[in-house]
């Protein structure tokens, strides 16, 4: 396992792909779109940092507003998720809570980011849920 204690330079190519594809399977079955940002540090507090993130990455200009962003902080072990407004309830921090469950408990490495991926994605399909009828609109990068 790699630790995110250092920053995403440290991920070999081979979890970066592992990464790409939890988001490419967290996207099935259902309209939304998934971003995930993550970073050593924010002097920010992570939703104030999410919601500015999710603004300037683009997340927010899927057709239906059904745009998600995994923001990770990992000095800190913050995370924050911030959504469209083609999300049900996407401002209610308890809409998020499995996604949060799923890196309790643990050193904050890719295994944990990939089942908080999968988290996010199960929320998606009943908080955005329907035919994704306009396809992939976001790469499955993990931006830093």
């Amino acid at each position: 396992m790699v630790s995110f204690r250092a920053t995403m330079k440290a991920l070999s190519e081979h979890d970066r792909a592992r990464l790409a594809s939890a988001i490419r399977a967290a996207e099935v079955g259902h309209r939304g779109e998934i971003v995930v940002h993550v970073e050593r540090r924010s002097l920010q507090h992570p939703l104030r940092r999410a919601a500015r993130l999710f603004t300037a990455l683009g997340v927010g200009r899927t057709r239906d507003g059904t745009g998600a962003l995994l923001y990770v902080a990992t000095a800190a072990r913050r995370l924050a998720v911030w959504a469209g407004s083609g999300v049900t309830d996407g401002d209610q921090a308890e809409t998020w809570a499995p996604v949060f469950a799923a890196v309790r408990g643990g050193p904050l490495d890719v295994d944990r980011l990939c089942a908080a991926i999968a988290a996010l994605g199960q929320v998606l399909m009943t908080r955005a849920a329907g035919v994704d009828r306009h396809g992939n609109e976001l790469d499955e990068v993990v931006r830093s």
